[in-house]
């Protein structure tokens, strides 16, 4: 005996219209910009009217925002997910795949384009770009996590403080992400790897 699907409630309904128009946002702020973007291209895409957008977001600002706070709570539970990579016998597998995990998230293609979008976004409009610093402590605290994590792990310290060096670090993978040319000789890897190594202090020399 087969059951029909259990049916959505209304607020369960209206998540999930919200999370469609989001994906949609989310496509098209990456592929043509912001600015390219109208609200009508986004409904169309999402599959739904203008009505059902304004009973989810008060305006294109809104939605925008939205987007913002969803890439930077994905981007936290990715970096948390980097924990896992502090849990190697040694420091230096640890800290090669702390790096190579980094640069698999920024090297993928949607992330790397909405990342760059959107901080061309704040480069335009002042009041964006305070919400997107203000957005960007939850990602600067779970690198922090991670970092304090691999000091535990293997008795470090660092020349800068945690947090310091978590948001130093974060704008060095931000860099790497919007300077992405062809042909480049040194991984993306390598150069967070160096920079991370240079600033930790610990009892054994690190190979490399």
């Amino acid at each position: 005996m087969t059951h029909a699907p259990r049916r959505l409630s209304r607020q369960e309904q209206q998540q999930r219209t919200r999370e469609r128009l989001l994906d949609a946002a989310e496509s098209l702020f990456a592929e043509g910009g912001v600015n390219a973007t109208s609200l009508r291209n986004v409904c169309e895409k999402a599959g739904f009217s203008q009505g059902a957008f304004y009973s989810n977001f008060e305006s294109k600002q809104d939605l925008l925002l939205s987007v913002l706070q969803r890439h930077i709570e994905r981007e936290a539970v990715l970096l948390q997910s980097l924990v896992k990579s502090a849990s190697s016998d040694t420091l230096d597998h640890a800290l090669a795949g702390f790096a190579e995990h980094l640069t698999a998230i920024a090297e993928q293609t949607q992330w790397s384009l909405l990342a760059i979008e959107l901080q061309l976004q704040a480069q335009r409009d002042a009041n964006f770009a305070a919400q997107c610093a203000h957005a960007r402590n939850a990602s600067y605290d779970a690198l922090a996590s991670v970092l304090n994590t691999l000091k535990t792990r293997f008795k470090l310290s660092y020349q800068l403080p945690t947090r310091q060096l978590a948001s130093s670090l974060y704008a060095l993978w931000s860099g790497l992400v919007l300077s992405r040319t062809e042909g480049e000789t040194t991984s993306r890897a390598d150069v967070l790897l160096t920079h991370l190594k240079g600033l930790i202090v610990c009892p054994k020399p690190l190979k490399g």
